[in-house]
């Protein structure tokens, strides 16, 4: 039997560590902190990165039953963690990416648990060793569990979906035992309850269950099976939720339930303004949302490292295939490095193998060099470990070593299709030097030589940084190359389909980046607001999930080159748009079936008209979206905008207080008469609470007319957080309220 309790609460943190330090007994001097965790509490801009590597301590005073094995699990340490006990060491897990367990023993009386935590940039544990394009903070930034154990419980449980035919499977457990005894094991859903009884032995067990048909788990029906396991009929051991699918690279593209599915995707870092890695899993989940939701992906690339098991269960409940990675970014170490790279790999699949969202194991450190000796043993690993699902190793290179089942690519070379002129202004070349104008991406012989399966894994990124608050000229163009390559991955039916990079801008080293620390990367940026380019991903959704509409304009007057107004680019699903333009219709324009984007789901719709010269008369302009002749969308600009409002919103109005900290965003928009974003407006907002804590200070940065911050609980508080926010004259307040969940403690 296994009780699992987390314990985020009551650990106290020393930002500075000493030899002998984790014999600490007296807390009083360090500080009381909740988990998740970053050592250093950043600024948004401009920071050294150096202040977080460096070696800190966590300590936790704990009541271990003397009559159970107790067990202390820490699902995320960046980089290194040495356990101690007592004062009396106990383990070292290197790798910030992976969980890991130590016994907590002997004991004594009272318990203390020191974590010593090394968050440099060590040469001997991935990712590290050479320059990397993304910063890993440092600290206990995931949760931490207390489990005690006694008599039977399970152990590296693997659900495997045999398919038969169709809907019809077959499946398996398997699991260890240190225990022998009576098992039973259910499987139940809307549309199955089967108990099956076993009897356990020690070592490896594996249970066959009859031949069912099921409902197949995909983006679009993420249906979910409940798999329990009992000690005879009553003890509960494991728990977990399954589910079934075919999932399959080809030659011909990926096929998913039997059915050909081009896969739309992007690529996703784990990173937040101000505290890093270390948000709480009700925004790791949000992520998702955003992803599936908002910009109407079908995939999710974990670029580099596997991230946190909140993200992985939430792309489960709400539909997202998951490309998952191991860590690393272009640099392979020595034989130390690559031991602990093979230890990461195996924790990372040990835990998240029952995951029908993974499609993929990444078992290439992204874009290094051929590596035959290693890549042989990563997949050699992943294969044995987990054998239903295929291997890629994400590279740059043209034609090199294909140990995997899938050649994963980073394809760079569209630049835009003016090679020449980049050229005698900068020193630019892409990967290869192609100039692919027309055609957005390489094709599969041209990368590997032959037909295999095949998938896009980066684009376009570093090859356009777009700032949310540049020239309009140059957000269109980052968009506009967005659609370009995933026309070009919809169009060559042996392409499984591309994912971009990347969904959020992040933090990154001094040598990389804008200079100010951030890759402006990304389709929305590092506080998750809207570039243009998310329209392009958004704007391919079934209009019956949901319209989309983004005139790619923010109509004014003199942002663009030479003061033009046209074309301008709308995406959008839905099936026609009406332009009215000083208050009169001027038509209604529907997409081309043919053109440069024709092989896109929902191809932009282009207006050419309403050119204005400088200094000519310019007038309101209304953009209506129509679905099946009913309004669905509309989009208004004034010809005069002005500072109108300060709207604000918060994304939860009630906060549950447990043993970590939870966090409501608060987002805030200066608009003009017609509710626009004012996109170059910067400054900050005054924030006032009273209870809470915000994320990054009282003044929000205002950029590029938005400013978002993110409220936090407080140890042990509760009632009401009171905010106010101000910007000039206009104020707006808010209330959080904060309720204390009941108890965080499950027994399996």
């Amino acid at each position: 039997m296994e009780r699992k309790q987390r314990i985020n609460d009551q650990w106290f943190f020393s930002d500075t560590y000493e030899n002998g330090r984790e014999r600490e007994t007296e807390f009083s001097r360090f500080e009381p902190v909740q988990l998740p965790h970053n050592t250093v509490r950043l600024p948004y801009q401009y920071f050294d990165e150096k202040r977080y590597q460096k070696e800190t301590c966590y300590y936790r005073k704990l009541q271990l039953n003397p009559s159970v094995r107790n067990m202390i699990r820490f699902e995320g340490v960046m980089a290194v963690a040495h356990v101690y006990l007592n004062g009396e060491y106990l383990m070292t897990h290197k790798g910030g990416y992976t969980p890991f367990e130590v016994e907590l023993s002997p004991l004594q009386e009272e318990n203390i648990v020191a974590v010593v935590v090394d968050s440099s940039e060590r040469a001997d544990v991935p990712p590290f060793g050479a320059a990397i394009d993304y910063l890993t903070y440092g600290g206990i930034y995931r949760d931490v569990f207390l489990i005690e154990r006694q008599g039977m419980f399970i152990e590296e449980p693997f659900f495997i979906t045999r398919n038969l035919h169709v809907n019809t499977y077959q499946p398996q457990l398997q699991f260890q035992l240190e225990t022998a005894g009576d098992l039973r094991v259910r499987l139940t859903g809307e549309d199955v309850q089967i108990d099956v009884d076993y009897v356990g032995v020690i070592g490896s067990n594996t249970v066959a269950f009859p031949e069912m048909t099921v409902s197949e788990w995909s983006p679009e029906c993420p249906h979910l099976y409940e798999l329990t396991i009992f000690e005879g009929t009553e003890v509960l051991l494991y728990q977990t939720k399954v589910g079934f699918r075919r999932a399959e690279f080809t030659k011909d593209g990926f096929y998913l339930n039997g059915e050909p599915y081009p896969i739309i995707g992007l690529n996703r870092h784990q990173d937040y303004p101000y505290v890093g890695y270390a948000m709480p899993e009700e925004w790791q989940v949000e992520d998702v949302r955003i992803l599936k939701e908002e910009l109407g992906l079908n995939m999710v690339r974990t670029s580099h490292y596997p991230q946190s098991p909140a993200f992985m269960t939430a792309c489960d409940e709400q539909g997202l295939l998951v490309f998952e990675e191991i860590p690393g970014w272009q640099h392979i170490g020595d034989e130390e490095w690559q031991a602990v790279l093979l230890q990461n790999i195996e924790e990372m699949v040990l835990r998240d193998r029952n995951h029908p969202s993974i499609v993929l194991w990444g078992v290439r450190v992204n874009e290094s060099d051929d590596h035959h000796d290693l890549y042989t043993k990563t997949n050699a690993l992943c294969r044995r470990l987990d054998p239903t699902r295929q291997t890629g190793g994400v590279r740059y290179l043209e034609k090199s070593e294909f140990l995997e089942d899938v050649y994963t690519m980073n394809d760079f070379s569209y630049d835009g299709g003016d090679t020449a002129r980049l050229k005698q202004e900068i020193e630019v070349a892409t990967y290869d030097n192609v100039q692919v104008e027309r055609r957005g991406l390489r094709t599969v012989e041209q990368v590997v030589g032959k037909n295999v399966p095949y998938l896009v894994t980066e684009y376009a990124g570093h090859m356009y940084p777009t700032k949310r608050f540049d020239q309009e000229e140059r957000l269109i163009e980052h968009a506009m190359r967005h659609a370009v390559v995933l026309n070009a991955a919809y169009e060559n039916p042996h392409v499984s389909g591309a994912v971009g990079w990347c969904a959020f801008d992040y933090h990154t080293h001094e040598n990389f980046g804008s200079g100010d620390r951030i890759c402006y990367h990304g389709v929305m940026d590092n506080f998750r607001v809207s570039k243009f380019a998310a329209s392009v991903y958004a704007s391919q959704q079934d209009p019956k999930q949901r319209s989309v509409m983004v005139p790619l304009t923010n109509w004014t007057r003199g942002d663009r080159n030479m003061a033009q107004s046209v074309p301008i680019y709308v995406f959008t699903n839905c099936d026609k748009i009406e332009v009215c333009y000083n208050g009169q219709s001027r038509g209604f324009y529907t997409r081309e079936e043919s053109g440069k984007f024709a092989h896109l789901p929902y191809p932009p719709i282009v207006l050419k008209e309403f050119n204005f010269l400088w200094g000519e008369p310019f007038g309101p302009l209304e953009i209506i979206g129509y679905l099946e002749e009913e309004v669905v969308a509309t989009k208004s600009y004034t010809n005069e905008p002005v500072i109108h409002d300060l709207e604000m919103t918060l994304s939860h109005h009630t906060l549950i207080q447990s043993d970590r900290w939870a966090a409501a965003k608060l987002t805030m928009k200066v608009v003009d008469q017609k509710g626009n974003l004012l996109p170059f407006l910067m400054g900050s907002v005054r924030i006032e609470n009273h209870g809470g804590e915000v994320l990054g200070g009282n003044e929000a940065p205002l950029i590029g007319g938005s400013a978002v911050c993110w409220i936090r609980t407080l140890p042990e508080e509760m009632g009401e957080i009171n905010i106010t926010a101000r910007y000039g004259s206009f104020e707006k307040q808010g209330v959080i309220h904060v309720i204390e969940q009941a108890s965080n403690r499950t027994e399996k």
